[in-house]
């Protein structure tokens, strides 16, 4: 039972417990989590939540994040339905097939990998982060041709699994052994994304399901012994600070970065200004009088191009200033035709310049926002914050109901005079 904590299960009640953590923690602490589902098909990786379920994904590995997926998806989560909804959408997306011993066996091994980042003061006024991530991975269970009665692609599917399977046995054999100089990581996908889970900064935990039926004794056994196996890791974990691919800190950049650029009103992203680089090229023929004054005809192009420049309380003046103008125009009854066409078009230049400068406010405005919107502050109960912005939801929904039957009245009721108008006039 889902609602339930106590029969739900460990995986919400571990979503829960990452959550709860967090609603714990001090105020001034921030977090950032993120979640990504994969599955292992064939020894093909795939991405659970891309757009395309069947397209290959490379493993990489560099000297400073270690092991990772190159273009693997990596959704925000909020809260625990957050990343609940995720599972529920990357189950959808696995690789299922039928045998004689399970109407709809997984044929994939899947991992579900949530990262979740810190950062805080520390006692020297620094400011540290701190990164960890709990991956649940899917085992699909070894099998035996002569029960499944697999076939063609199904037994293809199964000799990849066991392969997997029987390489991951190995390296769980190899570090518990101590004695042996190779590990065999490279083997496989499967023990090549879980080498830091099994071997490096991390604490493994195996649960293994057992079915009470004599039949499958020997597949309980073997399975008991396998997961026996892994219990017999030994690692020493320690707390992983300052990681260098913590999306928490280059997050808390752009924010910075965008703040500055609001108040600053610098709206220039410094790309391309949309003039050609040909314009630097010398002309064939061109004396370098021309040539001086070409290019800094060009260059006072790239400055008017690029003068967007307007803090908030510039932009305030400018709305008040060009209403006032536009007053002004309008008083002016005694003026030339010429004249005020030529002062209209200055003014519709200025309208458009500032409504240009105002859009690319708001587009920075809504990237802050949404950058702001991804973190999560320490203390805050997510529960009841959910709860709060469904209630100020229902509040504003009720308050549109309203607006819209006050303006549908009074569509009624300019209708009916225009009735009663028309009549008249009918009339008399």
């Amino acid at each position: 039972v889902r609602s339930n904590p106590e029969t739900c299960g460990i995986i919400p009640n571990s979503f829960a417990h990452i959550f709860g953590h967090i609603a714990k923690a001090q105020e001034h602490v921030k977090f950032l989590v993120r979640v990504s589902y994969l599955e292992i098909y064939n020894e093909e990786v795939r991405d659970l939540l891309g757009k395309d379920q069947k397209a290959r994904l490379e493993v990489k590995e560099r000297p400073d994040i270690g092991v990772y997926v190159k273009g693997l998806t990596a959704a925000g989560a909020k809260n625990a339905d957050d990343l609940d909804h995720v599972m529920t959408v990357g189950n959808k997306n696995r690789s299922v097939g039928a045998t004689e011993m399970n109407a709809e066996s997984s044929r994939s091994h899947a991992i579900f990998s949530i990262t979740v980042e810190c950062s805080e003061m520390g006692p020297d006024g620094q400011q540290t982060l701190r990164m960890g991530k709990l991956h649940l991975v899917d085992l699909a269970g070894s099998e035996r041709q002569s029960k499944t009665g697999a076939s063609g692609k199904r037994l293809l599917e199964a000799t990849k699994i066991n392969l997997s399977l029987s390489t991951l046995g190995n390296v769980i054999s190899a570090l518990v052994d101590g004695k042996s100089s190779h590990i065999p990581y490279r083997n496989s996908k499967l023990t090549r994304l879980l080498q830091d889970s099994l071997g490096g900064n991390a604490k493994t935990i195996m649960i293994a399901n057992c079915g009470p039926a004599d039949y499958n004794i020997d597949e309980t056994l073997s399975t008991l012994w396998y997961a026996n196996r892994a219990k017999n890791i030994k690692n020493q974990p320690k707390i992983n600070e300052d990681p260098k691919d913590a999306m928490l800190r280059q997050f808390q950049q752009q924010i910075l970065e965008l703040k500055r650029r609001l108040e600053e009103g610098d709206f220039d992203e410094g790309g391309d200004d949309g003039e050609d680089d040909e314009d630097d090229e010398d002309v064939p023929g061109e004396d370098a009088g021309k040539r001086k004054a070409r290019r800094a005809l060009k260059k006072k192009r790239q400055q008017l191009v690029r003068k967007r420049s307007f803090s908030p309380t510039e932009l305030q003046t400018m709305q008040e200033q060009l209403e006032k103008d536009r007053l002004a125009l309008l008083e002016q009854t005694d003026m030339e035709l010429g004249k005020k066409e030529k002062v209209e078009g200055e003014l519709l230049r200025r309208e458009r310049q500032l409504k240009e400068a105002k859009a690319e406010q708001d587009k920075l405005t809504s990237r802050l926002q949404q950058i702001e919107g991804q973190l999560l502050v320490g203390g805050v109960d997510l529960l009841e914050k959910a709860k709060e912005q469904d209630r100020l939801l229902e509040e504003s929904s009720q308050q549109m109901a309203v607006l819209q039957q006050r303006r549908e009245a009074l569509q009624q009721g300019l209708e009916e005079q225009d009735a009663k108008r028309i009549m008249l006039a009918e009339q008399y």
